[in-house]
């Protein structure tokens, strides 16, 4: 065939030409396949979640704003926590050990304050992505701003952590396990109360009602429940018989893990029946970072009698041997830290789920 010669010349109007089909066919560039009349396909609401994530973490640290907050924060709580301890240490309190309390307390007081700041940001990260890229095509719902925020709070972890190793220096003790869990629990809360907020700013529309119910929740996780137990106390408070325990086996925490009784009766005590409340505080952050905190930084003196005093609180066992009743290595046990994990999960499940049928239902409608 000569050079310039067109296939079909020379062939009547009603031959059939035929193209190449199969697969490959339209596997050229995107300018290709558009020419070739087909739409692009559409991302998932997965990657359109985590390309509108990634583009309002490059946003957000390209700004002083966001440096700020992600500092303020942290910083007022040690600065919050020093001042505390100056207010309420007894007198006669050594200035080294008021130091390193308020630095126990500041990184105890870390994972609330952070949970507060991630409600905020997962309350407005609708809005936020909406103004800065515009949705187009599919809604990912929820999912976007709790991404967004979850990869805030790392940025905030690592703040958290400088500034509690800074402190420690300050109180003299070496800084390790505590600032590092304080840290972690930072991020878990993060993702968390962000995702709360998140869901409740897709599930209600209403700027109003969502900060109210995302505001509510986090007050009850973050304090409410706190003071529900405190409360409660009193409901709780009977004068039971009680017997001497022998033969006691310890366990992480130096808590009870298995003990027996003496046959007789000593006289009757004071028992606070603390694991018929104590569930309700599972989930606040505070003793979620007691749980998972260990005494690694000063010794004995440190954080690791907590979680074995609140497993104590929750199994009910601060007054070993009431009604004579021993305790065996087996006895069915409520681990505070797992049902912490588990009602924050459903809390954050629950609403991202329900926020994400909300967008679906509103996409469907048109809007």
């Amino acid at each position: 065939m000569a050079e310039g010669e067109r296939q079909d010349e020379g062939r009547r109007g009603d031959d059939p030409v035929y193209e190449a089909i199969g697969p490959g066919w339209n596997s050229g560039t995107q300018e290709m396949q558009d020419d070739a009349g087909w739409a692009p396909r559409p991302g998932g609401p997965s990657r359109v979640a985590l390309a509108a994530a990634a583009g309002d973490l490059l946003a957000s640290v390209r700004t002083l704003r966001f440096w700020l907050v992600a500092a303020a924060v942290p910083l007022a709580t040690c600065l919050f926590a020093v001042a505390l301890v100056g207010v309420a240490a007894p007198y006669e309190m050594q200035p080294e050990e008021a130091r390193w309390l308020g630095y126990m307390l500041a990184a105890a007081m870390m994972p609330a304050s952070s949970a507060l700041l991630a409600i905020h940001w997962g309350l407005l990260g609708r809005r936020q992505l909406a103004a800065r890229n515009p949705p187009a095509g599919l809604d990912p719902g929820p999912l976007a701003p709790f991404l967004a925020v979850a990869a805030r709070g790392l940025v905030v972890a690592v703040t958290t952590l400088i500034l509690l190793v800074l402190q420690a220096g300050l109180a003299g003790v070496s800084a390790g396990s505590t600032a590092g869990a304080s840290a972690g629990v930072v991020v878990l809360e993060f993702a968390i109360f962000g995702a709360v907020g998140a869901g409740v700013s897709a599930l209600l529309r209403r700027r109003l009602w969502a900060s109210i119910v995302g505001w509510t929740v986090a007050g009850v996780l973050v304090l409410g429940n706190a003071v529900a137990v405190w409360a409660l106390m009193p409901a709780v408070r009977a004068d039971e018989p009680v017997a001497v325990a022998m033969n006691v086996v310890w366990g992480p925490g130096h808590t009870r893990v298995a003990y027996e009784c003496s046959t007789e009766l000593v006289g009757r005590a004071e028992v606070f029946h603390t694991e018929r409340i104590v569930w309700l505080v599972a989930a606040n952050p505070v003793v979620m970072f007691g749980m998972l905190a260990s005494g690694g930084d000063a010794g004995e003196e440190a954080l690791g009698w907590m979680p074995g005093a609140l497993q104590e609180a929750a199994d009910g066992t601060q007054v070993p041997c009431v009604n004579a009743e021993p305790r065996t290595r087996d006895a069915v046990r409520m681990p505070l830290e797992v049902i912490g994990l588990a009602t924050q999960g459903v809390l954050a499940g629950g609403f991202l789920a329900g926020g994400q049928l909300a967008a679906r239902r509103r996409s469907g409608s048109g809007g």
